[in-house]
Parts: C-alpha cells; structure tokens; sequence
C-alpha cells in the first residue's frame, strides 16, 4: 500500500507529457490555418454587405423620378449615377483603415447615399454607361486583406429592361476572395 501512495506522488511520466504535448500540437497545426481561413473571410462580409447596399440605391435612383430644372421640368431618362474612380484611392494593406470625409462628397456617393465612416478594409467603384433600357452600371470592391499585394475583387452588376425595371446579376461575382 505504501509504495502505491508513494507512486501517485511521484506526479506525470515524461512519455505522457510528450503524448500531450504532441496532441496540443496536432490540434494547433489544424486549427490555426482554419482561424486564419474563417477570420478572412469573415473581412469579406464587409464587401458583400456594400455591394448589396449599392445595388439596392442604384436601383432607386435609376427607377426614381428626375425632371429638368424649372417649372416645366421635362422628365430625364433613366439612368444611373456617373462613374466614380476607386474610392479611397489605394485599398489598406490587411489593416483597417478610415478614408477623410472629403472621400465620399462626390456626386456619385451622394447620389447613392453611400459613405463608410466606420475602419474598413475595402476600396468602392462604381461604373455606369447608359440611358433607358441601356442603362447599366457595376459596382466594384477591391482589397488586400492580408497584405501580400494579391487583391480581392467583388462585383455587382445591374442593368434596366424594357420596362426600365431593374435586372441584376444573379449574386456577387468574385475573384480571389480570401487573398
């Protein structure tokens, strides 16, 4: 009995502390590559949640009512806002970052009520070409989320039919989306 107490004092073997060991490194070799993974691409929701905002304000400017300036106000064509380059000019290097106020007083961002005053880590554009039932436009977020110079790109798209209702793409396109 005495030499059974004295064993359980004696504390953990050097095999079994290797055994965990080797165990916390198995489960770290697989666990961080999916934490890295599942944190990237929990940045391009970011870009998804714009992209669906921007396509929702093309589609109630282009649809709206515009009229010529004056009392006899002919009604315009429809159409969407002008094109506006990238917006801020470069995109962050895999860090968050805030643009100046001054980034979204155009007339294309006003128009479609869009400004980011929280960090963020993509870039907007927005293209458009057209009037009526050729009117068309893309809206575009570009980033590099974790700063190896390889971007990440979203698109939508949209276009007005016959009816001069709006037909969009189908979902957001994208291309590199875990760079």
């Amino acid at each position: 009995m005495k030499s059974l107490l004295k064993k359980n004092k004696s504390g953990f073997t050097l095999i079994e502390l290797m055994i965990v060991v080797a165990i916390l490194g198995i489960l770290a070799a697989v666990a961080i590559p999916a934490m890295i993974k599942y944190l990237r691409r929990a940045k391009t929701t970011e870009a998804v949640d714009k992209l669906a905002y921007l396509y929702r304000s093309s589609s109630t400017y282009a649809t709206g009512e515009r009229v010529t300036r004056g009392l006899a106000g002919a009604p315009l064509q429809a159409q969407f806002p002008i094109t506006v380059a990238l917006t801020p000019a470069t995109p962050g290097a895999g860090i968050r970052r805030t643009a100046a106020i001054t980034d979204w007083d155009v007339p294309t961002w006003q128009a479609l009520d869009f400004a980011i005053a929280d960090p963020f880590y993509f870039s907007y554009e927005y293209t458009s070409s057209g009037l009526g039932t050729a009117a068309q436009f893309t809206a575009r977020a570009n980033g590099n989320l974790d700063g190896d110079a390889i971007f990440s790109t979203f698109e939508r798209a949209g276009r007005l039919d016959t009816q001069l209702q709006m037909q969009g793409s189908p979902g957001i396109w994208m291309n590199n989306e875990l760079e």
